[in-house]
This record gives structure tokens, C-alpha cells and sequence, in this order.
């Protein structure tokens, strides 16, 4: 799931700080959320989704391996 935060945050160009911001969580959580060193709550789980306007099904996709 890390990954998929990552490039979401990525493909909106957006900053750490700016995700966290959007997701309404600190900063430092966020980051633990990327560097997968955070065991997500339902609640933090929402706020995700939530600030990337996505459904949680897409952070759970797993990713397409390039050829």
C-alpha cells in the first residue's frame, strides 16, 4: 500500500507536506505511511482515500509488472 500512496502523491505532483495536509494527518505520520512503517487505522485508511479522492480498492491493487 505504501507504494500506491507514493505514486498517487507523485502523479499529483504534490509535496509530503502537502499530502499529509490534504489527507489531514501530521506530516510525520504521512511519511511513515510511505515508508511503510505505520500500521494504518480504518480511520487514517479514510483519511487517505480520502485526500486522494480514491476508492480504497486502489491502494490494495496490486501493481502491473512492466515486461
Amino acid at each position: 500500500m505504501a507504494a500506491a500512496v507514493r505514486r498517487l502523491r507523485e502523479q499529483k505532483g504534490w509535496t509530503q507536506e502537502e499530502a499529509a495536509h490534504r489527507c489531514g494527518m501530521t506530516t510525520r505520520l504521512y511519511q511513515r505511511v510511505e515508508g511503510e512503517e505505520a500500521n494504518l487505522t480504518f480511520t487514517s485508511l479514510a483519511r487517505v482515500c480520502e485526500g486522494f479522492e480514491v476508492d480504497v480498492v486502489r491502494l490494495f491493487k496490486p501493481l502491473k509488472r512492466r515486461a
